[in-house]
């Protein structure tokens, strides 16, 4: 009796119809459906009435348009590989405690207090193989090879043209290069690099730096701390270390 009901209720449901996108925001232009207007007559879960302005995408570097939607071998060994190619190229670690929910179930990946990321020194040491940042002071030769010994499904020919495109566009691949330049050229000071936190940046938008100048201050000299608004702080020598954000 019970099943009866409920399948006479599953029939018995009318259907919705939301219409046709034909709202537009007067800022952005983003589509709305006409119910999804405020208390006051407006629509602002796009922009917040122009507070919020994204910049156009940046042009797709070529490499990866023709990795992504090629069907060579090179193409079909990234797209089936990508998340290594993607942790080899890294330069830094995410940690986090990582705390399962208890029984069976869907996948659920549930973290318990703060994330971090996980770095290295400029230069590595008997206990740390050089990885993630550090492999950016190498020749790029080195450094494939070093990428390329944990990662045995990847393509050396890929993984050189994808550490050459870094190099070339990204600018924390500079900064490290500059570091690296500036203590072979003083060895005798102390030398930071600080990857810096632009407190002015709207937070509720990912702002992507696009030169050297924007994320990273190398200092020189013998003492003096790192400026309050710092995101990571590299240095020559040391162990790995977990920096939190601020």
């Amino acid at each position: 009796m019970a099943n009866r009901v409920n399948s006479q209720a599953e029939t018995n449901v009318s259907e919705h119809d939301c219409g046709m996108m034909t709202e537009i925001c007067n800022f952005c232009q983003a589509l709305y459906w006409r119910n999804e207007l405020n208390s006051s007559n407006n629509y602002t879960k796009c922009c917040h009435d122009g507070k919020v302005r994204l910049p156009s995408l940046a042009e797709t570097p070529d490499l990866l348009k023709e990795l992504l939607t090629n069907n060579s071998l090179e193409a079909r060994n990234y797209q089936q590989h990508i998340r290594e190619y993607n942790a080899a190229l890294a330069f830094a670690s995410m940690g986090a405690e990582v705390k399962s929910p208890p029984g069976k179930g869907p996948y659920c990946f549930r973290i318990h207090g703060q994330i971090y990321h996980r770095i290295a020194p400029l230069y590595s040491n008997e206990r740390f193989k050089p990885g993630y940042g550090q492999l950016y002071i190498f020749d790029a030769s080195e450094a494939n090879s070093r990428s390329l010994e944990n990662n045995p499904s990847c393509l050396s020919s890929v993984m050189e043209k994808l550490d050459a495109l870094l190099r070339t566009i990204n600018p924390y691949a500079e900064s490290y290069l500059q570091m690296r330049h500036l203590i072979q050229s003083n060895p005798t000071v102390n030398v930071k690099m600080i990857f810096m936190e632009h407190p002015d940046l709207d937070m509720r938008r990912y702002n992507a730096p696009t030169s050297r100048t924007e994320v990273a201050a190398i200092f020189v000299g013998d003492d003096g701390e790192p400026p309050a608004n710092r995101d990571i702080c590299i240095y020559p020598i040391g162990e790995v270390v977990q920096i939190y954000p601020h």
